[in-house]
């Protein structure tokens, strides 16, 4: 599915709702205004299932980390690199199911 939106600014944050779908998360989404490119990196994942969010927090490297704040409390979870992980493992975490995807320049 590709669907255009029209900024009048670049934002430096984007957030993306995946409500009950079977879209593919891409890692990076690119933006040209006036012939340069300015690209949003994929920086974390919402999850949701059993009344309980679940989140993925990816670094500027790759590198995946898992956070329950139920379970985990203020520990996160080293939980793989972005580079090894398939459209279906991004989809879902721990039996829940993405719900957001967050996006950022930096």
């Amino acid at each position: 599915m590709v669907k255009q939106t029209k900024y009048n600014l670049i934002p430096k944050t984007l957030v993306l709702e995946y409500p009950h779908t079977n879209i593919e998360t891409s890692h990076q989404i690119k933006f040209v205004v006036n012939g340069k490119s300015t690209s949003l990196y994929l920086r974390g994942i919402i999850y949701h299932g059993d009344n309980h969010f679940t989140s993925r927090i990816i670094s500027r490297k790759g590198q995946i980390w898992y956070h329950d704040g139920m379970l985990t409390k203020e520990t996160c979870i080293e939980d793989g690199t972005l580079q090894d992980m398939s459209n279906e493992e991004l989809k879902e975490c721990q039996g829940k199911d993405l719900v957001l995807a967050v996006y950022s320049q930096i």
